[in-house]
């Protein structure tokens, strides 16, 4: 079904505020290819519902209070979020590590932060919910490239790049198809130093009832307790953690001798 011409070109409009604060009207209108008086007519028509709010000295806009508060509702009622909040919760604690949720979304093709544990004082990563997880580099990322289609898969990851973030980050895609590989086969992902200097996490995939990866789980933990630590044990949890929140989804595993 063809989209309604208006509503996508408000949802281009909203959707530019995801990567800026605020946005002027011209700015916005190059941003997303619109006539400026349709730009000007669309905030016009969000400001009066409260979902942007224009500054009155520079004429910019930003998102405003209702659009907040319709943002938080779904963050806060989003289901795999409210089914994964307790598992994170006990991984936390269980591994002594910061777990981690982050949502794979395949409209936008994003993979971002949805919610985070931390155990004790040793955080690698600070929460910032939102905040795009690089595909190529951190534990979260992999579990979920791997996991999608290799075509799509590979595609994204030419057209974003494999920008080093820290001395060990993959940038090679050849290497880092091989990674995935190895990932897809044994269940988890690794972030040995890859996207931050000083921290290592594990991650694995979750899935819905089609079978398909919508998100992933990891932990994070300094390098230093990682190496000391078994990394087989963490694979383990995180595995596991993850089975059970794709089972809580709906996701149906198959047993191994019923595949064909």
């Amino acid at each position: 079904m063809k989209p309604a011409t208006t509503i996508s070109k408000v949802c281009r409009v909203l959707g530019e505020f995801r990567q800026r604060p605020s946005l002027g009207v011209t700015d916005l209108a190059r941003r997303t290819n619109l006539l400026p008086s349709d730009v000007h007519r669309i905030l016009s028509s969000l400001k009066v519902c409260g979902f942007v709010e224009q500054n009155p000295h520079t004429k910019t806009y930003r998102l405003g209070v209702g659009l907040m508060k319709i943002g938080l509702a779904a963050f806060q009622r989003n289901e795999l979020r409210e089914a994964a909040r307790p598992l994170l919760l006990r991984l936390s604690e269980t591994m002594e590590a910061t777990a981690h949720l982050a949502i794979f979304d395949p409209q936008e093709f994003d993979i971002f932060l949805a919610d985070q544990f931390d155990s004790s004082a040793e955080v690698p990563f600070k929460a910032n919910f939102g905040a795009t997880a690089a595909a190529h580099c951190t534990a979260l990322g992999k579990a979920i490239m791997a996991n999608i289609d290799h075509d799509i898969a590979l595609r994204y990851l030419e057209q974003r790049g494999t920008p080093r973030t820290a001395p060990n980050t993959i940038t090679e895609l050849s290497v880092l198809e091989a990674e995935l590989r190895k990932t897809r086969r044994q269940g988890y992902s690794l972030d040995l130093e890859e996207s931050a200097g000083g921290a290592c996490c594990v991650g694995a995939a979750v899935r819905d009832w089609t079978g398909t990866a919508i998100g992933a789980i990891s932990v994070s933990m300094p390098s230093q307790r990682f190496y000391r630590t078994q990394p087989a044990m963490f694979a383990s949890a995180v595995r596991a953690t993850a089975a059970e929140l794709s089972h809580l989804v709906g996701y149906q595993a198959i047993p191994a001798g019923a595949r064909t």
